[in-house]
């Protein structure tokens, strides 16, 4: 990917720089908001990622003019740790995701991930009916997690003819419905440790192909249902794991919580989905997403 890195901390610019290169990328840099704008502008950028504060043009205000002339580019939000509301403002402003300064590498390779998700899109041959009503739907996967893309799209295909999303919206929608069902697969019917993916991704992944061959992980199945109507969707995810003690998860769109949140991709789940909710044993998830008038 061609990626562009604003930021006016030289020292950032020149981690995010050796970083994204040692990944295979290629980058262009700006120290402020309007050299990062006339980049975007002459070049073909596939990602950005970008300060909130900025010399000229702030991060937001830069993210505002990304989204009016090409929504479909992702760009993450490079935030001060103080300043979380920011991050949450990112989100609603249509960023796909937010790091917090100090940038950790696994964090960094996690959002550097979800770029590429997006950047690659998620294809299905989609149609277009205007006389469509109302989907409902009800699938059984495995535990196949390379396949999640193609699941994804298929779910989403018909979002734009309902209206309930538009199209520069429906990645993200995709973002985040594959983080869910990823989180089904291993937290759920994997039963693995959040811990071990931040502290070493490779034994994770290692861990994950080999339970799903494994007694009683290889039986278990997601079951995912949709319904989708004019005036909203609705996605429920079920595993057949043991659970998790949704409960003690605080208030997501208050920035105080930002930190004390297990789970990156939740936050941006909260914060984009309208209702979120779990059944008692804490194996299913709903999301609902409103059409907005």
């Amino acid at each position: 990917m061609k990626l562009l890195i604003a930021d006016d901390t030289a020292e950032v610019l020149d981690f995010l720089r050796d970083f994204f290169q040692k990944a295979g990328h290629s980058v262009q840099v700006a120290s402020d908001g309007e050299e990062a704008l006339h980049i975007f502008q002459q070049e073909e950028i596939e990602g950005i990622f970008c300060a909130l504060s900025l010399p000229k043009l702030g991060g937001l205000e830069l993210l505002k003019e990304v989204k009016a002339a090409n929504s479909k580019r992702p760009l993450v939000m490079l935030c001060p740790h103080s300043d979380t509301e920011s991050a949450l403002n990112a989100l609603q402003l249509g960023a796909c995701d937010y790091l917090l300064k100090p940038i950790q590498h696994l964090e960094l390779q996690r959002t550097l991930d979800r770029v590429i998700s997006l950047h690659e899109g998620f294809h299905f041959s989609a149609y277009t009916n205007d006389n469509l009503l109302q989907e409902s739907r009800t699938l059984e996967v495995g535990n196949e997690y390379e396949s999640l893309n193609r699941i994804v799209a298929f779910m989403t295909q018909d979002l734009p003819s309902f209206g309930i999303l538009g199209q520069e919206q429906l990645f993200r929608m995709n973002m985040l419905l594959k983080e869910a069902l990823e989180n089904a697969i291993f937290h759920g019917n994997l039963e693995l440790n959040s811990e071990t993916r931040l502290e070493n991704p490779k034994l994770y992944f290692e861990t994950a192909e080999r339970k799903r061959e494994m007694d009683p992980y290889k039986n278990r199945k997601l079951i995912l249902q949709y319904e989708i109507s004019r005036n909203s969707a609705k996605y429920v995810v079920r595993d057949e794991g043991k659970g998790f003690a949704h409960a003690d998860l605080l208030e997501p769109k208050d920035p105080e919580n930002l930190m004390r949140i297990k789970g990156h991709g939740l936050i941006m789940i909260m914060n984009f989905m309208d209702e979120v909710f779990w059944n008692d044993r804490g194996n299913e998830m709903t999301m609902v997403r409103y059409r907005k008038r």
